[in-house]
């Protein structure tokens, strides 16, 4: 814990929350935040959120960096021979937290999946959470491989075997605490070299339970 008169380390970092004007009582505080210190002292990562009604979960920063979660199963749906697991990095939150996300796409061997760009005539794959539960969200796919199609006469972005997708989702503030599910869906066309089967949308459900808020010190 820091006292910080003035905000003055909190300035140097650059840090100062911006959108909390002069002469709120909260003015002065830092945006909400992770730095991420390896053992020699260096900063390896850092993730901010623009209000103080927000939080990162300590959950995201290691599912991002290091792949872990904090004890939960992934879920896993699938169509066909195309099979997804969808991870969350924790099965519990708080309103107004950001959980880190993943999911892993395998693609049954001479078959692909499309990236972005593609034209319109085709289907990219992407992950989106329903805005029930969600109040924000963002997924980062892998560049795709160009690969030439000349039966086609286009150059289409694909992904082969496997692909990883990192991303964050941010709960609802105002959620009241219990048993909620993150509903979303799937989207993805499957293709070979000769045809392409039809886009292909499938809903999940993730558990969540969400947690009171603790109550301020006295």
């Amino acid at each position: 814990m820091l006292s910080d008169k003035g905000s003055a380390v909190i300035r140097k970092y650059g840090i100062l929350n911006t959108n909390i004007p002069e002469g709120h009582p909260f003015h002065g505080i830092p945006f909400p935040g992770d730095y991420l210190i390896d053992a020699n002292g260096t900063v390896r990562d850092k993730h901010f959120l623009p209000n103080y009604e927000t939080r990162p979960a300590a959950s995201e920063v290691l599912m991002k960096n290091f792949g872990v979660a904090a004890g939960t199963s992934g879920l896993v749906i699938s169509a066909g021979e195309v099979r997804a697991t969808i991870t969350m990095s924790s099965e519990r939150a708080v309103p107004g937290m950001e959980l880190g996300a993943s999911t892993e796409i395998q693609i049954p061997s001479g078959w692909h999946i499309y990236g972005q760009p593609l034209p319109e005539n085709y289907v990219a794959t992407s992950l989106e959470f329903d805005p029930d539960t969600v109040s924000a969200q963002s997924f980062d796919f892998p560049k795709a491989t160009p690969v030439e199609f000349k039966s086609l006469g286009e150059t289409l972005p694909v992904y082969t075997e496997s692909v990883r997708a990192l991303g964050r989702i941010l709960i609802k503030s105002g959620l009241k605490p219990g048993d909620y599910k993150l509903k979303g869906t799937l989207r993805f066309q499957e293709c070979n070299d000769q045809i392409c089967k039809l886009p292909q949308k499938i809903a999940f459900e993730i558990p969540i339970a969400i947690d009171s808020m603790a109550a301020g010190a006295k």
